[in-house]
Order: structure tokens, then sequence, then C-alpha cells
């Protein structure tokens, strides 16, 4: 369910980027601050608003309905797919029946897997929507303020203390923090992450100054520059 860019692949989400481009948590806090038209202080209360109608509310969106059999029939009709059905007629009719029969297994078990992919995919998102709490802290026009988790938006300073779940991807810019990612990695012991690290990570789930929507504060305090939410973490 989670997307991430990495430093090599810098997009802005400055406001006039458009939805859907996320900013790179690993660049530079000053080029951070600019691509996402925000500072340290926060924003304000009617800019927050107007990105609320760009970027849409910080929720992961639950697909309802019975929608098994529409994505098993997709996993037959992608090109690849296809294309070896193609492949299996082929070989059918120049006289390989055999190999026909062994690529018709691959397309089969190919769309298995990937369907069975995408069904724990989903069992995984509402997992983590019943775990994100309903309130964050958050700083605007420079004052705290305790708003509804769905209403923060890129470029919002979230406040994270000890015991707090953290609903949003977000880059520290001050503080240092234990974090249960276990939602994540699985790994019961806490990480540290800290605005001051230096980054060694090889990827953005490993970066030292990096929280993640779905993860939770176990000691410290720190601000961070929310990056990403909804269906973006």
């Amino acid at each position: 369910m989670l997307s991430h860019t990495t430093a090599h692949s810098r997009r802005s989400t400055r406001p006039d980027a458009g939805p859907g481009a996320p900013a790179d948590p690993l660049e530079p806090l000053a080029h951070l601050f600019r691509d996402l038209g925000s500072s340290a202080n926060g924003l304000s209360a009617r800019e927050a608003a107007r990105r609320l109608e760009v970027y849409g509310p910080n929720e992961l969106v639950r697909r309802g309905g019975r929608r098994w059999p529409g994505e098993l029939a997709r996993q037959f009709t992608h090109p690849l797919a296809l294309l070896l059905m193609l492949a299996a007629a082929l070989a059918w009719a120049s006289g390989t029946p055999p190999l026909g029969i062994a690529i018709a297994a691959v397309i089969v078990l190919n769309a298995g897997f990937a369907f069975a992919q995408e069904m724990q995919a989903e069992r995984a998102v509402e997992a983590l929507a019943a775990f994100l709490p309903e309130h964050a802290r958050v700083l605007r026009d420079g004052d705290r303020f305790e708003v509804e988790a769905r209403l923060l938006v890129p470029g919002d300073v979230l406040l994270i203390e000890e015991g707090e779940r953290i609903c949003a991807d977000a880059r520290l810019i001050s503080g240092t923090v234990e974090v249960d990612a276990s939602t994540l990695t699985g790994e019961s012991v806490p990480v540290t992450r800290s605005a001051d690290a230096v980054n060694g990570a090889v990827t953005l789930l490993d970066a030292p100054y990096v929280v993640f929507s779905g993860t939770a504060c176990t000691g410290g305090e720190a601000q961070a520059m929310v990056t990403t939410t909804g269906m973006r973490t």
C-alpha cells in the first residue's frame, strides 16, 4: 500500500505541483521546506484548508463491495498475460501441446499469486486504518492545535510525543524519538529517529530522520514536517 520516492527521483509538492506529486523527505530540510511551501512554524489555517481540497483527507480508503471476481479476472487481461496466452496458442497450433499447457499453467499460477498478494495488501490497509489515531497535534500559524487526523496535509508540522501514534509520513525537523515500526517491518525492537541524524540509509524505510504512518512513538518528542498523507503514505 506504501509508495515512496528515492533521493534520485525527486518531485515537488509545491501547491502548484498538483496532487499526487510527493515530496522527497531525504533531501535537505531547506529544500523540503521550499518544495512543500511551508516552514518550521507550519501552515496557515487558510492554506491548510486549501491543501485539503487539493490532496484530500488523510485517510486510508477501504474499497468496499464484492470485488474478487473482477480483480481475479484482471490478472488474466494485463498485457503480459495476454502475450503468454498468445504464446500458448501458437505453441498448441505449431504441434507442441505440452509447451502450450506449460505456458497456460504459468499464466494461472502467476494470476493466483498476484491475486493473493492484492488481497493481502487490502487486509494490511484495513488493519493500518484501524490503528491510526483520530486526532493529531500540529503547528498552524505558529500555534499548537489539536485537529482531526484526517485533516492533516503535506506541509503541516506534526507534534510527536511518547505514547502517540503517527498518522502521516513525515521528516523530523527537531527532536529525537523512539518509534515502534513493527506494523511496517515486523521488528519488535523500537528504532531511534532523530532530526540530527546523518542519512546513510539505502532505503527510505531505514532513513534515520523519517517516520511513517501507522507507527507509534514509544519515547521522546519531536516535530516533523508532513510529506505525504492518506493513500500516498
